[in-house]
């Protein structure tokens, strides 16, 4: 690849890091680092993915039931906010636990004076930093990546000249820790606490570290051990000092004693040291050569599976900051539009790898002990989208995480399901943690916390993914082994909590639609007959169920009660404006431009609203969102750019991507309209989500193909601003990849290479072609969508 090619996929800076949205993200799926690149102290923030505060706990409330019931009666009395405080007040009231910051690898420079050339880089094309300049007419240069294959951080350091490389190593932790040092290696052994509030929630003692044995949280061990060419290593305490050297090495890795979610991580917990010092043993054996050469092979064959060019000339000697910046001030830069669509697939191939816990609210990337909303799982909306991009943007592994997240939770929330609805299956509410709480979490008692907190659709959202993966590979044996089992257990709860209305129709209730409210009487209430959001989820699981029953040619029974059962679900309606009713009535709602859509979920990512299907949902939703206007949280504008791009109106997605691409300074948290991105390109909500990047790169893709309607529409919503540009290696549903080049807004050609045997529908504009695809066999097509022979 060219330098200048290299450049187009690179973040890079003219000074290091001042905070944590401006270090550069490095990870394998399970450790994580953030470079900041220091001239006289260098700092690597340290993640471990199964680093989280507590232990198993049962959260089942027996009464909770009880309460539920009664607040269905409640709302069907016409008195939901007494249903509400009833909510509030017996039925949420436990919250889950916090994602942890592992801690710091700090380099202490003696590098004062004038600093010429500095230059900080992250290359996603290697997923490797480097740090560069010239101090004393000498150069220097740190080069930093987190390997997958060999499971540990490696640093390199080098100067221009010979006995150049001096410093100081140490390692620090905000968790209770001890730290030794031997000849060449740090040591750091601690745990996590076995309770961590929630940052929203005001407490005397957010956090607890106990003697007791079961009361005792997640232990780890951690190594840094440096190897050198020249000089000499001195130990200082629990430092290490290098002096006069060539070159240098560090090598990073950790192990904790996490052994499941239903093991305690101290009673039942993994040994931690002896595997951490075997694992440094194997990592440290190898050269830097050797390791980067394994890093690269395996991360580039998950990155250069995609590429996407616009053919602008790009102005590769601008920082990444400074570019945001001119952005902003109204400057074009169509080059930020692929390197904010493939940092979104960097992000995801670090933070989420076979056998490594899915990726929570900030990936696996944390500096803080009570995170944001405690860095965990927000499966209203968060979760679901930091896996929107996996399929389409051709990284279908990495949904591995979260399916294993599916199937535990498809066990813990069996106990929630029956006790809190009386009903089989399992179900999940808004928060899962790493030890898979299922139960409605909030301070009891506190005033609209049910908005949030009673949302029992989790489980069955989350099983769209599931289905996913089926309609992408078509894998059959996945299908009846691992999807087929967990939709059935979905849809049997859904079945369970549905009850006729006035009207005879079945609906779930009590329901919200996530985090919003309406006016009852002039107070603000979150809670109602039922929602368009919750009807949806379940006619739509219900619609994959059948799918499933009917593709497998099992669960006959199922599958005729789902039939039976989905006319009988209350419908979808239009409101007095043209707009999609948010709840059953046409109710006022508190905030019109609430950051939450979650009504459209029939649109995106369902595909119950289609234009072949339903036409005047379609106009319903454009009318809803016109109202919501195009501001909002940074995840919140990810999730409009899908829903634009499923409207098929390009330039109206555009301008929620670069709505996206404001540069935000403000790190507290805000949930109007200050959304955005930061100068390290994380997702802004603010504070950092990154579930913003992993949307705004699915509603990319989208912009570019669609594959939900059961063929492959090509170039469905290309702004006009894309005059020109190639894209390949998008997948569509029935594993199929497909590239794409276009100019002055016309597609020039296309080529598909099928994974499988089958049929497949093709659609550029108003035409529509079938073809039948042999695996493997690779066709061309042109504007009309005539084949290429030649």
């Amino acid at each position: 690849m060219s330098e200048q090619k290299r450049n187009k996929l690179s973040l890079w800076y003219h000074q290091p890091a001042k905070k944590w949205t401006q270090a550069l993200p490095l990870g394998n799926g399970r450790i994580g680092a953030m470079v900041f690149g220091g001239i006289e102290k260098e700092r690597i923030g340290l993640n471990e993915d199964t680093l989280w505060s507590g232990y198993p706990v049962d959260t089942i409330d027996p009464m909770a039931g009880d309460y539920i019931r009664k607040a269905a009666d409640l709302v069907k009395e016409g008195k939901p906010l007494e249903a509400q405080w009833l909510l509030e007040d017996h039925v949420v009231g436990t919250w889950g636990q916090s994602y942890m910051p592992l801690g710091d690898i700090e380099l202490s420079f003696d590098h004062h004076g004038e600093i010429k050339n500095y230059r900080r880089v992250l290359d996603l094309q290697t997923a490797i930093t480097t740090v560069e300049y010239t101090c004393h007419d000498v150069d220097y240069k740190r080069e930093c990546f987190v390997s997958a294959p060999d499971d540990g951080v490696v640093l390199r350091l080098t100067a221009s000249k010979d006995s150049q490389i001096n410093f100081c190593l140490s390692m620090q932790s905000q968790l209770k820790s001890v730290i030794t040092a031997s000849e060449n290696t740090l040591m750091m052994e601690g745990e996590c606490p076995g309770q961590a509030a929630p940052n929203y929630v005001e407490i005397e003692n957010p956090i607890i570290y106990s003697e007791e044995p079961e009361k005792k949280g997640i232990h780890f061990y951690g190594m840094v051990k440096l190897t050198h060419r020249g000089g000499f290593i001195t130990r200082d305490g629990e430092l290490l000092r290098l002096t006069g050297a060539n070159e240098a090495t560090i090598y990073f890795t950790v192990k904790t004693s996490f052994h499941g979610f239903d093991k305690h991580p101290y009673l039942e917990g993994k040994e931690t040291r002896i595997p951490c010092e075997e694992a440094m043993k194997v990592l440290s054996s190898k050269t830097y050569d050797m390791l980067c050469a394994s890093h690269l092979e395996d991360y580039q064959t998950y990155f250069n599976r995609v590429e996407f060019d616009l053919h602008t000339e790009l102005e590769v000697d601008l920082p990444t900051d400074l570019r945001l910046r001119r952005f902003a001030r109204g400057e074009k830069d169509n080059g930020l539009y692929p390197l904010l669509f493939q940092f979104g697939r960097y992000l995801l191939i670090a933070s989420s790898r076979p056998n490594t816990q899915a990726a929570n609210l900030q990936g696996i990337w944390n500096e803080e002990l009570r995170a944001p909303w405690s860095s965990n799982y927000t499966v209203n909306i968060n979760t679901e989208m930091n896996y929107w991009p996996a399929f389409t943007c051709n990284l279908g592994e990495l949904n591995e995480p979260l399916l294993q997240l599916v199937k535990d939770i498809s066990k813990k929330g069996k106990e929630t399901a029956r006790v809190y609805y009386n009903a089989r299956g399992f179900t999940a509410h808004h928060n899962i943690d790493l030890w898979r709480i299922t139960t409605p979490v909030g301070p009891r008692g506190n005033r609209s916390s049910a908005k949030w907190g009673f949302w029992p659709m989790g489980a069955a959202w989350l099983c769209l993914q599931v289905y996913e993966q089926f309609k992408f590979t078509g894998d059959l044996r996945y299908a009846k082994e691992e999807a087929m089992p967990l939709l059935k257990e979905a849809s049997l709860f859904c079945l369970d909590i549905l009850s006729p209305n006035k009207e005879g129709y079945l609906i779930a209730c009590p329901s919200t639609s996530p985090e919003n409210e309406y006016f009852v009487d002039g107070k603000e209430c979150g809670v109602a007959l039922t929602s368009a959001m919750t009807m949806t989820i379940i006619q739509n699981l219900f619609h994959n169920s059948i799918e499933l029953c009917e593709v497998l040619g099992e669960e006959v029974e199922l599958n005729e009660l789902l039939k039976e059962t989905l006319p009988k679900l209350y419908p979808n309606r239009i409101g007095s404006r043209g707009h999609l009713l948010e709840w059953n009535d046409d109710l006022e709602g508190t905030d019109p431009h609430h950051r939450h859509i979650s009504h459209l979920y029939g649109l995106h990512p369902a595909n119950e609203f289609t234009y072949d299907k339903a036409p005047e949902f379609m106009e319903a939703c454009k009318v809803t969102l016109q109202e919501r206007g195009d501001d909002g949280t940074g995840w919140s504008l990810g999730w409009k750019v899908n829903q634009w791009a499923r409207l098929r109106d390009g330039d109206h997605a555009l301008k929620l991507v670069k709505r996206q691409l404001q540069p935000v300074e403000d790190e507290e948290v805000n949930y109007k309209d200050h959304g955005g991105t930061y100068d390290n390109l994380f997702d802004a909500h603010p504070p950092f989500q990154i579930d913003g990047n992993f949307g705004v790169t699915a509603g990319i893709a989208e912009m570019l193909l669609q594959s939900h309607e059961g063929y492959l529409h090509l170039l469905p919503a290309l702004p006009m601003d894309w005059n020109e540009g190639i894209v390949k290696g998008l997948v569509g549903r029935g594993n199929v990849i497909v590239d794409l080049k276009w100019q002055e807004g016309v597609l020039l050609e296309t080529s598909m290479t099928s994974k499988s045997d089958g049929l497949i529908q093709v659609k550029y504009q108003d035409r529509i072609i079938k073809y039948q695809a042999r695996a493997g066999e690779t066709i061309r097509f042109n504007c009309k969508l005539h084949e290429i022979t030649k």
